[in-house]
Order: C-alpha cells, then sequence, then structure tokens
C-alpha cells in the first residue's frame, strides 16, 4: 500500500507566479530520502469510479535524492520580548498580570517565563511560581474563565505570589499570598528572553522550539523593580492586527507573537456594553493563547526552484516518492496583474482551501452523519490529522479550551487542499480545469490571495471571470473588486453553491493568515463569544455578507439556502424564449431535466445549494433559467433562513430549500450566470463531458466570450 502522509511538506509562498521562487518545506516520518517531480494538476480526484485523475510532469522541477529528516512543529502561540529589561538582585523584580485560563492540562502550563523565573499552573490547577530551586504556589484551584489579578515578586531574599479572583464569587476566597526564601542567586537574566503563554524548550536546527502553552488569556502584563520603576509594559489593546506588541516602558522590549494568538479578545473590563475593541480599547487588553495554534511550522527548505518566464498558471502540486510513499504538496502558479495569456480567468477559492484546511469536522461534529445519513468514510490523511493535531486546526474546529478557531495559514502540510480522497473544493475545483482543458478554452487562473492584493487590476484584462464550485470565503476588498468588474461590463460565471457567504480579513503582518470571526448566524461548528464578533486584522465586523448588508444574492442573483449531502438532485428547466436574449443558454439542449448524473450524489444539485430570493437583492432583472426538482428531506433549510423551529424545514415542506440556476445583464454589457449548486462543477465531466450540464456551461462561455451586448 502506498503511504500518503510518510512525507509531509507546504510550499512558500502558497501562491506564486513565473519568475518567482518557492520554496518546499519537506519533514519525513520515514525515509532519509525522496525523489521530487512538479506536475500541473488537470484533475485531482483519485477516485476510481471518478473522472480519473490526470497531471502534466513539467520539466523545469524534479530533484532526485533529496535528503529529508523530521521537522517538529512547535505547536502553541505565544509572545516573546525582541530584548530582555537588565534585572540586579539590589533592584528585585515584580511581574503584574491579569489571566484568564480556559483550560486543564496534564502538562504545566505557563504564564510567564523569564531565564530560571516561571509562573505556571500546574494540573490540577494551581498557580505556581518557580526561581531557581525556590518555589511557591497557592492552595486553591483556579476557576476556568475567571479572571485573576496576579503579582509576582522577587527579591531582600524572598519570593512571594499573591493572586486576587476578580469579581469574588459569594463564599469564595477573593485573595490568596504565598511566600517562600530565596535560595543562591535565584535570578532571571543571562541570555534569556521574557516570554508569556509558553517556556523555552530545546532548539531543533538552531530553531527556537516552545512547550508547556498557557490555555486562555493574558491580559496587561507590566514588570517594574522594588522601587516600582516600570522595566517594560505591554497593553495588548494596542496594535490589534498586528503580530507585535508594542513596549510603553522606558525601553522598548516589545513582543512578537508566535503562532497568531487570538487579538481583538474581550478583557476583564469588558461589560456588553460595547462590541468593537476600536470604540472602547480598554475592554479588549486581552490576547488568548492556546496550546494548538499553529499558522507557521517554521520548518526549514528541503528544496527550491525557481518558475520559469513563460510558465502555465495552475494547480500545481510537488509529487514527493520513495518506494512505499506517493505524497502531493499543492501550490498555484498564478497569472499576474495586467499581463494575460487568455480571455478566461479561473479565480481559485483558495480562501475557502485555508478554512477548511485539516478539518476535523468528521471526529468531532455529530452533524456529519446526520448531514450524509451514512456512514462516515475516513482516509489515510483525515486519520493522520485526527492523530496530529500539531499541524494546525481548520476555520471548523475547535481549540481545546473549546474556543472556535478563528486563524487560519498556509505555512503547514493542508492534507485536503491537495489531490486525494477529500472530495471537497480542491478536488471538485479541479474538475472545472479538466473541463476547459477537455473543451480545448484557453484559461489562466489566479487566487483569491491575488484578487485581494491587486484588486479590479486583476480582473479587468479578462472578458470572463469563472469562479468555483464553493467560494465562501471573501474579504472586502475581494467583493469589491469583483462587483466592480461586473458592474464594468464584464462577464461572471459563477460554477457553484454557498459562495461569497462568509466575510474574512487577510494579515498584512501575519504571512498567509486569514481570520473568520463565525457570529451568531449562518452554519457553523462554533458560535463566536460575546463581545469578540469584529476582526481583528481590519476592524470590521465578522460573519455573514447577509448579516452585513451584502446578501450573496445581490452580486450573483443566488443566494445559499440549504444543504443537501444524502444524494443529489436534477434542474428542471423554464420556459426560455429561444429566441430571446437567454435563448443561447440551453441551445443544443433537448431534455427538460438537467443535470440527473454526476460524480457528487449522482446529480447537478447538491452539497449545499442556492436560491433567488428578490427580497436578499436578487437584481429584478434577473431571469431563473432552471429551479431544482425532487429534493426530499435530505435537503435542509439552513439556519440563517428561519428564526423559529419547525418541523417545515426540509425540502418536502419548504419551498425555500431548492437551487436556482439564473442569469441577468450588467451595465457596459456585461452579464452574471449562476448555477446555485457546488454539484454543478462535479457533473460536467459526466459521460466524458458529454452531457447537458457540460453544453449549457460551454454555451454560456462561448456567449460571455462574444463582445457583443449580452441581455438585449
Amino acid at each position: 500500500m502506498t503511504s500518503t502522509t510518510g512525507l509531509l511538506g507546504y510550499a512558500q509562498p502558497w501562491v506564486v507566479r513565473a519568475g518567482e521562487q518557492v520554496a518546499f518545506k519537506v519533514s519525513s516520518n520515514g525515509p532519509a530520502c525522496c525523489d521530487l517531480v512538479i506536475l500541473r494538476v488537470i484533475c485531482a480526484d483519485i477516485n476510481p469510479e471518478g473522472p480519473g485523475a490526470e497531471y502534466d510532469e513539467l520539466d523545469w522541477g524534479r530533484a532526485q535524492a533529496l535528503a529529508v529528516a523530521h521537522q517538529p512543529v512547535s505547536t502553541g502561540s505565544c509572545a516573546v520580548a525582541v530584548s530582555a529589561p537588565e534585572v540586579w538582585t539590589a533592584t528585585g523584580l515584580e511581574l503584574r498580570v491579569l489571566i484568564f485560563p480556559t483550560l486543564r492540562t496534564a502538562a504545566p502550563q505557563v504564564v510567564f517565563s523569564f531565564g530560571n523565573l516561571t509562573l505556571y499552573v500546574v494540573p490540577e490547577g494551581r498557580l505556581v511560581a518557580r526561581a531557581g530551586e525556590a518555589e511557591v504556589g497557592c492552595s486553591g484551584q483556579l476557576d476556568l474563565r475567571q479572571w485573576y489579578d496576579v503579582t509576582l515578586r522577587i527579591g531582600d531574599g524572598r519570593l512571594s505570589l499573591t493572586c486576587d479572583r476578580l469579581r469574588p464569587l459569594q463564599g469564595m476566597a477573593d485573595r490568596e499570598s504565598v511566600g517562600a526564601a530565596l535560595v543562591g542567586e535565584d535570578w532571571p537574566g543571562g541570555a534569556s528572553l521574557p516570554m508569556f503563554a509558553a517556556e523555552p524548550d530545546e532548539p531543533f536546527s538552531g530553531r527556537p522550539m516552545t512547550r508547556h502553552h498557557f490555555n486562555g488569556k493574558i491580559e496587561a502584563p507590566r514588570l517594574s523593580d522594588a522601587s516600582g520603576r516600570v522595566l517594560a509594559a505591554w497593553d495588548f489593546h494596542t496594535g490589534q492586527g498586528s503580530a507585535r506588541v508594542a513596549d510603553s516602558g522606558p525601553e522598548g522590549h516589545d513582543l512578537v507573537l508566535r503562532n497568531t494568538p487570538m487579538r481583538g479578545a474581550t478583557g476583564h473590563l469588558w461589560n456588553g456594553s460595547v462590541e468593537h475593541w476600536e470604540l472602547t480599547p480598554e475592554h479588549y487588553a486581552a490576547i488568548h493563547f492556546h496550546d494548538d495554534d499553529c499558522t507557521d511550522c517554521e520548518w526549514e527548505t528541503t528544496w527550491e526552484v525557481t518558475v520559469p518566464e513563460g510558465a502555465r498558471s495552475g494547480f500545481h502540486v510537488a509529487r514527493l516518492t520513495d518506494e512505499r510513499i506517493e505524497s502531493d504538496v499543492s501550490f498555484f502558479v498564478s497569472a499576474r496583474a495586467g499581463a494575460p495569456t487568455a480571455r478566461v480567468l479561473f479565480l481559485v477559492p483558495t480562501a475557502t482551501y485555508l478554512a477548511y484546511a485539516n478539518t476535523n469536522i468528521k471526529f468531532d461534529s455529530a452533524n456529519t452523519e446526520n448531514l450524509y445519513e451514512a456512514p462516515t468514510v475516513i482516509s489515510e490523511d483525515e486519520l493522520y490529522l485526527n492523530l496530529h493535531r500539531e499541524l494546525g486546526l481548520s476555520l471548523y474546529d475547535t481549540h481545546g479550551d473549546d474556543s472556535g478557531v478563528i486563524y487560519a495559514g498556509s505555512r503547514r502540510p493542508m492534507l485536503n487542499a491537495r489531490p486525494g480522497l477529500y472530495t471537497f473544493n480542491y478536488v471538485n475545483d479541479t474538475h472545472v480545469v479538466k473541463w476547459l482543458e477537455l473543451r480545448g478554452y484557453t484559461y489562466d487562473i489566479a487566487t483569491d490571495e491575488d484578487l485581494h492584493r491587486d484588486g479590479l487590476g486583476l480582473l479587468e484584462s479578462y472578458d470572463v471571470v469563472l469562479t468555483g464550485s464553493h467560494p465562501e470565503y471573501w474579504s472586502t476588498p475581494m467583493w469589491d473588486a469583483l462587483d466592480a468588474f461586473q458592474q464594468g461590463g464584464g462577464r461572471h460565471m459563477y460554477l457553484g453553491g454557498n459562495g461569497f457567504y462568509w466575510r474574512i480579513a487577510w494579515s498584512a503582518e501575519h504571512p498567509e493568515v486569514i481570520e473568520n470571526r463565525r457570529g451568531m448566524s449562518g452554519v457553523r461548528t462554533w458560535e463566536g463569544e460575546p463581545g469578540e464578533h469584529m476582526l481583528s486584522f481590519t476592524g470590521e465586523p465578522g460573519g455573514l455578507w447577509r448579516s452585513l448588508g451584502r446578501a450573496p444574492q445581490r452580486l450573483v442573483g443566488v443566494g445559499f439556502s440549504a444543504t443537501l449531502f444524502v444524494r443529489s438532485n436534477w434542474f428542471r428547466r423554464r420556459k426560455v424564449d429561444a429566441a430571446g436574449p437567454w435563448g443561447f443558454v440551453f441551445e443544443g439542449v433537448k431534455d427538460a431535466v438537467i443535470g440527473d448524473f454526476g460524480y457528487r450524489g449522482g446529480g447537478c444539485v447538491g452539497l449545499e445549494i442556492d436560491r433567488w430570493e428578490g427580497d436578499l437583492g436578487s437584481p429584478g432583472n434577473a431571469v431563473i433559467l432552471a429551479t431544482s426538482e425532487g429534493i426530499d428531506a435530505g435537503g435542509l433549510l439552513s439556519g440563517e433562513e428561519f428564526i423559529t423551529t419547525t418541523r417545515a424545514l426540509d425540502g418536502t415542506q419548504n419551498a425555500n430549500v431548492r437551487a436556482d440556476m439564473v442569469i441577468f445583464a450588467t451595465p457596459g454589457g456585461g452579464a452574471v450566470w449562476s448555477t446555485g449548486s457546488i454539484a454543478w462543477a462535479t457533473s460536467l465531466l459526466w459521460n466524458g463531458g458529454n452531457n447537458s450540464v457540460s453544453r449549457v456551461t460551454a454555451n454560456v462561455l462561448d456567449r460571455f466570450l462574444d463582445p457583443e451586448p449580452i441581455g438585449k
């Protein structure tokens, strides 16, 4: 049996252009060497009952007998000072900090470390301080999700610790103070650096490693000497979107954040009077750390290559092999803004791939088997991820303390964003690639990162933009750019469902990291904490675009309506005048039923589906070309569609559980065509592409490539 996890890796950057360098970071779970070859992905569906995997082997990327070794992941977030204050025996040292523990673990959890001075929570929940051989500990157990004001002092031959519970509970002590004599020169200093939420571990190949990470919030840490002179102070409410926290003390011992702990977190003063960290910054003076945060594995480079000028844009992988292993590392070669090589652009939804990367939803959510109404199929990759959560979680997972994961990055192996058996998102979108190749269309690809950065400048060079099977996660610049393209006469073919759903933000400082706040509405596996719905990277409200006044219907005519995972259905055509402005859509299609076949559930209407809805902004000139048929109790209305639980929420009783195929004209001769279903893309290749779904899609693309104005 060929293993897919004996070698693991990631590309940096994940998205690259011709003429730029890409580095591959590889870790081995066994072999000492491997071969590598770069492939352009035509179809990543390896299911033997699917359309067939297909790759182009490229002559610019090949290496043999690459030396590989295991590279550990330093999982867990923390804050490390860039420099340390000098501490002298005569002056003493005081740390004051607020903490909010959220999880008990079998290992110690370090709140603060500085040389041989450590403040930590032991497994049974007590707070302990250690300076060399001297140790003091509170007798009482810290309650989870309660704020504590902690003071640690060292000086005059003593180590002392005071812990005050803020807003003490009735009948419970609100203060405990303990102390012990120091032994010898038990002082921090030397080459050590102050660190919060972890302590240093043995370095790996010169790379700093950490351990014993704290789970919970830390607020307002301050270091001073015995006279009260401030040595360093960090106000966590400043620079919310930054990877660095400035020291407001006199010496500038700034903190650098590793693995993106949660900013925009409520602190001990938050009282529900506001929900935005910009309005009352002092209410958001905390950072939430987790021992399973991971947005950057920080692995060393194994091999790198420069993508040659003239290389085709597209989905790519570096395939790592030895005699028992075949493992792919995905990356994308993007078209450069303003330098098109085709009239068609396929916009790859990499933000969606990041959001789902390494999800453990099949193991952690009881809803999975409910949605499919069938036993869950688990691949080797998914089993590996369940056992190795140090590779980082998805935006659908929760941390060990049950708080939702809000950041996801690409600097880690992403085992479900590559060819394989995870038949969602990445694999489904390569059906579109293979269809374009099969039909002989020339096209460029670009990614969500490109659109976020380059905006309209990326799109305006193309006549037609295709969005994929599930373009779910969109930043404001991305949305604005696509809207401007459409309103400026551009033509857009939306080939999926559940698109343009969640607002995200891209980090300006944390490389290749996106942020999503789930809010209080929408289909979600967790719900945001009270007061923590604003994006830390931008200050914008998070959540559904629909809740922010931009329902997807406003952009593409349809918006998320229902899930349909049990099986997929089909469209039934509505009457469209063959001689009218939209007659081209069904040219050459004789059947009234469209897409009663496909590789996902046996039809083109399935997984997640969208509908026309005038009240949510579907344009008045939008024409419903076809509507789904035969959806039964397996079709479930999306959560934001109802406010009271009733029995009338499935496809047998609720008319909103449906998919609509729509088309409408935009100013300047442009147009938008939306399929309203994720499964549409996975029906394109049925019967070798000789089918009604393929024919309708080609009809639309051919007409959209025709420069004549549309809709007249």
